[in-house]
């Protein structure tokens, strides 16, 4: 067998051996003996993160939340991320580090979450201005 680069990619015993284990891979899940492989999820809409967040906000200082990206574009897609950029009503320290983790555990889908304060001061004129045309506030408390 040919690799798709020109070189001998296995032996012909091995791909067959990988095609057998594949076939009965499948065949336990249509039988229900084992679970389908996990697939990414699509993004929820803005208002439904908005209704998801807001008792976390609430709970952990954030007063203004805005997405921005693909789902404030309305072109998510399945495996899409969420993109959200939080304003807090003062210091938060480490705790900001597992708050996409967080956040990424309620709404099902990962999560990317900036300071408003650090899209302020980015440098990058580009980044800034592509970050600030598509955001949109969807929570202010």
């Amino acid at each position: 067998m040919i690799s798709r680069k020109g070189g001998r990619a296995r032996s012909e015993a091995k791909t067959a051996a990988n095609r057998a284990k594949m076939v009965a891979y499948w065949k336990e899940v249509q039988a229900g003996k084992r679970p389908p492989p996990a697939r990414p999820r699509v993004p929820p809409p803005p208002e439904k993160i908005a209704t998801l967040l807001a008792p976390y906000c609430r709970a952990n200082g954030i007063k203004r939340l805005e997405l921005f990206g693909s789902v404030a574009r309305r072109q998510a897609r399945r495996g899409s991320d969420v993109d959200l950029i939080a304003t807090f009503d003062g210091p938060v320290g480490l705790r900001f580090f597992g708050m996409p983790d967080d956040m990424a555990a309620i709404l099902g889908v990962p999560v990317d979450l900036l300071e408003r304060q650090s899209v302020d001061r980015m440098t990058n004129p580009y980044r800034k201005d592509s970050i600030l045309a598509d955001a949109r506030e969807i929570l202010a408390l």
